[in-house]
């Protein structure tokens, strides 16, 4: 995929990462990558849906594949014979364990458990890449014209209070824009540009932090947690006085 550069970060870090971890493999994680292989050599569908961690996030707006049958009509979009051909011709050498995190294919192309199910597939055929354009106009269309101008979406999360979205108006800037959700009106209340996005260690956790009049907005994205520890998080704050946390639930579709 035309990837985001959080995405690409995380590649990048995941990469560095694993030049630190013991990538020698176990057998029983050789055994699992090869079935695996053979069932793209064999470009076995069947076989390899059976495979897949679902939900298998695919780049907002885009829909998640949410089951085996959703991913067989959707299967020629996302794994190609460009993809396919890469796994069934992958060697051994070419899968590196990174830890907790999984096995992964080159620099996270595809990442697997040690058993073989398909966790992310990092790949982005040319057909998705239309599609999401189309998906990305589509979200466009439906907002009000003072958010239409950004190059993607990134985040749309609802907190107890507050409706908010983070896009990307071009690479590395980042426009936050927020509705009080009892208001129900097209018009954000705030929007504020210029967001500054922080990763905190390797795990995907990220800021994205923006500041107006005084105030500071600070989103954190939890990819990692405890079973309790929401999709997001939202704070205020105000000479370092903070003034307000909510917890938030990112939408996907």
């Amino acid at each position: 995929m035309k990837a985001t550069c959080i995405v690409t970060a995380l590649l990048i870090i995941t990469a560095i990462t694993a030049l630190g971890q013991n990538s020698e493999l176990k057998k029983e994680q050789i055994q699992s990558i090869q079935k695996l292989v053979n069932s793209f050599k064999a470009n076995n569908k069947t076989k390899i849906v059976d495979v897949i961690d679902y939900p298998l996030r695919r780049e907002y707006p885009l829909k998640d594949v949410k089951d085996k049958n959703d991913f067989l009509q959707r299967f020629d979009d996302i794994f190609d014979r460009q993809f396919i051909d890469r796994v069934a011709e992958s060697k051994i050498s070419d899968w590196s364990e990174v830890g907790w995190r999984g096995i992964m294919l080159d620099n996270g192309t595809l990442w697997i458990d040690d058993n073989g199910k398909i966790m992310t597939v990092n790949y982005q055929s040319p057909k998705e890449k239309q599609l999401l354009a189309y998906a990305i106009q589509a979200d466009k269309n439906q907002l009000p014209k003072s958010l239409q101008n950004f190059e993607k979406p990134l985040y749309l999360l609802f907190t107890k209070n507050y409706k908010i979205r983070i896009d990307e108006k071009s690479e590395g800037i980042y426009r936050y824009a927020a509705w009080k959700i009892k208001k129900q009106k097209s018009e954000p209340d705030i929007i504020i540009e210029n967001g500054v996005l922080e990763f905190q260690g390797s795990g995907g956790n990220h800021t994205i932090t923006f500041k107006n009049d005084g105030y500071t907005y600070t989103v954190s994205i939890n990819e990692l947690g405890t079973v309790d520890t929401p999709d997001a998080t939202l704070e205020v704050s105000k000479q370092e006085k903070i003034l307000l946390t909510e917890g938030g639930k990112i939408k996907r579709n």
